[in-house]
């Protein structure tokens, strides 16, 4: 009898510190993994469908359903739009790696983190999938969510990265990002979670004049070595007016915390997911209070450079 090995593997969730939206028109960004993770169990077996099982950080079951081994029909469980995302991604790699789907498998997708907290879920599945199959993880990407590919490249490598992306292609440095004020930052979820396929699809065609993406990258590059808490508060202040200029929107500082004591910056996507807060006083307090209890210290948050 043949003997199928199980296999996992695992790959860190992000945060986009700056970049936002800039980093598709060729501004160099920094990105940080986040200490939790995705994981993917893979079990090989001899019959002839692929099972899928998407869990929640609460043991729930978030998608299950089950595949032809050729990807083109779903065999059971509920037709949503996971379950088609999931048979796609699958079917992309079956075009790549044929092969590999000679045999069955049960596939056991793990997340650490809310897929509301916009931390990556759709980045480290790719990534999972690429270590399991060893696809390029940048092929897969293009071929299904697209993006510049910052956050695959740091569910991939793990490591803090300085990322750009020009003329199609990608380039990226390992950095630290590590400032002395660390415990005065931290990182608040907004209550509501935003479509990336939607915001890269809304704001692809923006219009960034070149003194902008050269200003931005510039912020990039002295965030990573400020430790100056006052002068990190001055470049995050600056990186928010800019974008808001460009996506003709106040910064959410102005639209939701007036009253905060310091300084807000949008990660990712903005009027969703996560923000930076770098405060005077106690800011965990001050969110709570707000109606937002979903708050992480750096230290409790940002993964080892």
């Amino acid at each position: 009898m043949t003997i199928l090995e199980p296999l996992h593997v695992a790959s860190h969730g992000k945060l986009l510190i700056t970049g936002e939206y800039a980093v598709l028109h060729g501004a160099r960004a920094l990105a940080v993994p986040v200490k939790f993770k995705q994981h993917l169990y893979v079990q090989p077996h001899l019959e002839s469908h692929i099972k899928w099982e998407s869990i929640l950080p609460d043991g729930s079951v978030w998608m299950e359903a089950t595949y032809t081994r050729d990807l083109k029909h779903q065999t059971s469980g509920r037709k949503t739009s996971e379950s088609r995302l999931i048979q796609n991604i699958l079917s992309v790699i079956h075009r790549m790696q044929p092969h590999l789907f000679r045999r069955g498998y049960s596939l056991r997708s793990v997340l650490e983190f809310s897929p509301e907290w916009g931390m990556g879920t759709s980045s480290s599945l790719v990534a999972n999938l690429a270590k399991w199959t060893q696809v390029n993880p940048f092929d897969l990407l293009d071929q299904t969510f697209g993006g510049s590919g910052y956050d695959v490249a740091v569910a991939t490598g793990g490591k803090h990265l300085l990322f750009e992306y020009r003329d199609g292609r990608r380039r990226w440095c390992f950095t630290e990002w590590k400032p002395r004020f660390r415990k005065h930052i931290y990182f608040v979820h907004l209550n509501r979670k935003q479509n990336t396929a939607k915001v890269l699809k809304k704001y692809r065609n923006l219009r960034f004049r070149p003194e902008q993406i050269e200003r931005i990258t510039a912020i990039s590059e002295e965030i990573v070595h400020c430790h100056s808490r006052k002068r990190f508060r001055e470049l995050i202040d600056e990186h928010e007016s800019l974008i808001g200029k460009v996506l003709q929107r106040k910064p959410v500082r102005e639209t939701l915390f007036p009253d905060f004591e310091g300084s807000i910056k949008s990660l990712g996507a903005w009027g969703g997911d996560m923000i930076m807060a770098v405060g005077d006083g106690d800011t965990p307090a001050y969110f709570r209070d707000k109606g937002y209890p979903v708050i992480f210290s750096y230290k409790d948050l940002i993964a080892p450079a």
